[in-house]
């Protein structure tokens, strides 16, 4: 895929060179809009108008359909938005027409939590975010991995060299003891982890502002504090990465932080909802330990009762993750959280006004043409008892704000990013619709669901261990 990569830039290097030849000034130097105009053709940035027609759509923000609407998007972003009585008025000369009126539009989805580089494999995540992208999911925040590989495909996203979702990610910082982890050492190949930008261990005498601006110079768009830190220094490094205007993301536990520590300290998203109950089980138990019993641990428990009100007083998202947790079962182990559990624990975080987005923190079967979000979509609804509305919101509003792009994408709105999808089925009425996509709109470009033909996607590599 990698030279796959290099020959098509080549080859549109080429065509920026041609485009610019004839546009030359007497000094030999290209006209600067033309040469911007072909470096933007280079990149596959939309620029065409496009008016998509008789619009019904359900925006995550009640459960009524807004309907005949007309939004035309010029270039990567939506710059009109109105009623069709109001189509003639719109005056858009030459622009194409999209007649949505079979379809049912929500905006992009958002999978708050993958792991697409915890041990690069370039042709396997291409093939995930492949279906990703055709499934209606225009955004995914990776939650730790190697940035060295995650800046390239991110890079080989937004300029269209991969049929992809807009991908961010994370720089990771932890305690030095939680480098002995393998995955450290398969997201650092080449480097030492615990000793490098995106997976850096912090102590007390590690400068924080030369940290933090390292994670940012790897292209990050958040921090994610991972494990095995003391309270004091998870408050010093979210102090730090705000003033240099990086969001900081979190585990619900970072041992011996608390969880308050992270949610009074400002993190913007805090992941697994089940951590919680193992805290309030016990308090002092570390990441690497055996994970308490939790049988006793109910929703109502006066920690979780008492969490769940920091969340709110702070409007913390809460990245509950559903997809790892497993169905209950009778030889489950006490310390293990059922997602029956766990959606008790989400539907308690919702009742409060606390807003819980759609992560995964997993991948769906090879064989499946659709992503593991469909599923966590699923469980919101069947385990935590969200309203389709409700799980249109987690997978959408509240997932650009998990990500920190609540400025761009989340919701239909104009100077918004054209980020939308439009389903055969109403998603209003049934969240299984959200298999129904037919035409995922990313950034202006289209990608409809019937160009997508699914292979089997294997399972990221790991090395064979005797």
């Amino acid at each position: 895929m990698i030279k796959s990569f290099v020959a098509a830039g080549l080859a549109l290097l080429l065509l920026v060179a041609a485009s610019a030849a004839d546009s030359k000034d007497n000094l030999g130097r290209p006209d600067p809009e033309k040469m911007r105009a072909a470096i933007a053709k280079m990149a596959g940035k939309e620029t065409a108008t496009v008016i998509y027609t008789n619009v019904k759509m359900a925006d995550g923000k009640s459960d009524a359909l807004q309907t005949d609407l007309a939004i035309v998007v010029e270039g990567e972003k939506i710059a009109r938005i109105a009623s069709m009585s109001d189509l003639a008025s719109l005056k858009v000369d030459g622009a194409s027409v999209v007649d949505a009126g079979n379809w049912y539009l929500t905006p992009g989805l958002i999978d708050t939590h993958v792991h697409l580089a915890t041990l690069p494999a370039a042709d396997i995540a291409a093939a995930y975010l492949k279906r990703f992208i055709y499934s209606g999911v225009t955004t995914v925040r990776d939650m730790a991995g190697d940035v060295r590989s995650l800046a390239d495909l991110s890079r080989a996203s937004l300029i269209n060299e991969i049929p992809s979702p807009d991908i961010k990610y994370s720089s990771l910082m932890a305690g030095p003891s939680f480098f002995k982890d393998p995955r450290t050492f398969a997201s650092g190949l080449g480097e030492t982890p615990g000793e490098i930008p995106w997976m850096n261990g912090i102590t007390e005498e590690t400068d924080l502002k030369i940290a933090v601006a390292e994670a940012r110079g790897t292209g990050a768009s958040g921090v994610k504090i991972y494990a095995n830190l003391p309270g004091s220094l998870v408050r010093s490094i979210m102090k730090e990465a705000k003033r240099q205007n990086i969001p900081v993301w979190t585990h619900a536990q970072v041992f011996p932080a608390t969880p308050f520590d992270s949610v009074e300290g400002g993190a913007v998203a805090v992941s697994h909802v089940c951590m919680v109950a193992q805290y309030a089980a016990k308090p002092g138990a570390a990441y690497h330990d055996k994970r308490p019993d939790i049988t006793a641990i109910k929703a109502d428990n006066p920690v979780i009762l008492k969490y769940i009100k920091a969340l709110q007083k702070a409007g913390t998202v809460f990245d509950a993750t559903l997809f790892v947790y497993p169905p209950a079962s009778d030889d489950m182990e006490p310390s293990t959280c059922s997602r029956e559990f766990a959606g008790e624990l989400v539907k308690a975080f919702v009742a409060a006004g606390v807003p819980v987005s759609a992560g995964t923190d997993g991948v769906s079967k090879a064989n499946d043409p659709y992503p593991a979000l469909n599923m966590e979509l699923d469980n919101l609804a069947l385990y935590a008892g969200l309203t389709p509305a409700e799980v249109i919101k987690a997978a959408t509003i509240n997932g650009a704000k998990a990500t920190g792009v609540d400025a761009e994408v989340g919701t239909i709105e104009v100077g918004k990013l054209a980020n939308f999808a439009f389903f055969e089925a109403n998603p209003l009425e049934d969240v299984k619709n959200f298999r129904s996509v037919a035409l995922t709109v990313k950034r202006g470009k289209k990608f409809y669901r019937a160009d997508y033909k699914h292979q089997g996607i294997p399972a990221m590599p790991w090395p064979e261990v005797d």
